[in-house]
């Protein structure tokens, strides 16, 4: 864990994959244990193992909110299905099911208590007041999201039976309508969306109005490759493809 500029090792033992880290430093992910994933948090320094349904073989933690809301996915052996999950922080070492389309997982849960997932071949927001939409777009056949935070979600939608088959396209969602709108042409890919609703391609930033290319005051910066958008437009990602180095942009 960095925290600026502090660099804290956890001694996890078994092989643990991080997933995500809210804005006080709370950290969730999975370990495989004994060839079965369990989902973790850690927190004030200690870890701890989130409970599980007896019905599922496999949970994963993937999403957490500012509150200490978790989201993640329970796999159903027997039906070969997924269960979206919910670890409320307001009632601890309960986990529930979340009301959503067949073969569902949780990947997003917003600060507002928004979720955000997939099932099957489309995404899905369910709003704080436990009404479930589809995400897409006329004449879709697939969706699929990127990122999404505050009233706002990226991803991408197609004809075709996949992402592989027929046209594809860019989109920005508005969570509180579920419109889908394209984004500009440029981008090549949807990274990541800030709350004011910017959208983050590889190499670009697309405000709606404009578009802001992510180049370099460096001298010969090559394969500019961003991952993430800030608020306050900070983009974080890297240079030099082949020899990469991370790097960052202000006020994009």
């Amino acid at each position: 864990m960095w925290d600026e500029p502090r660099l804290t090792v956890v001694a996890m033992g078994a092989l643990r994959q991080v997933e995500n880290i809210n804005r006080y430093g709370v950290v969730i992910g999975s370990a495989n244990v004994d060839n079965v994933y369990r989902p973790w948090r850690y927190r004030d320094g200690r870890l701890e193992w989130l409970p599980v349904l007896p019905t599922v073989s496999n949970t994963l933690a993937l999403g957490i909110n500012s509150r200490g809301d978790i989201v993640g996915l329970g796999a159903v052996e027997e039906t070969e299905s997924t269960l979206p999950l919910l670890w409320p922080v307001d009632r601890p070492g309960t986990v529930e099911v979340i009301d959503a389309p067949f073969y569902a997982s949780a990947r997003e849960i917003l600060d507002d208590g928004t979720i955000i997932g997939t099932a099957g071949n489309f995404g899905w927001v369910r709003h704080p007041d436990s009404r479930t939409d589809r995400l897409t777009a006329p004449g879709a056949r697939w969706s699929g999201i990127s990122a999404a935070r505050g009233t706002w979600a990226v991803g991408s939608t197609g004809t075709g039976t996949n992402s592989e088959d027929g046209d594809s396209a860019l989109v920005r969602w508005d969570l509180r309508t579920g419109v889908a709108s394209a984004v500009n042409p440029a981008l090549v890919s949807a990274q990541d969306v800030n709350s004011r609703g910017t959208v983050l391609g590889d190499r670009a930033v697309d405000h709606g109005d404009r578009l802001v290319a992510l180049g370099g005051a460096i001298p010969n910066v090559q394969d500019p490759f961003a991952w993430g958008i800030a608020d306050n437009g900070l983009v974080v990602g890297s240079i030099n493809g082949s020899r990469p180095r991370p790097a960052r942009w202000i006020n994009c």
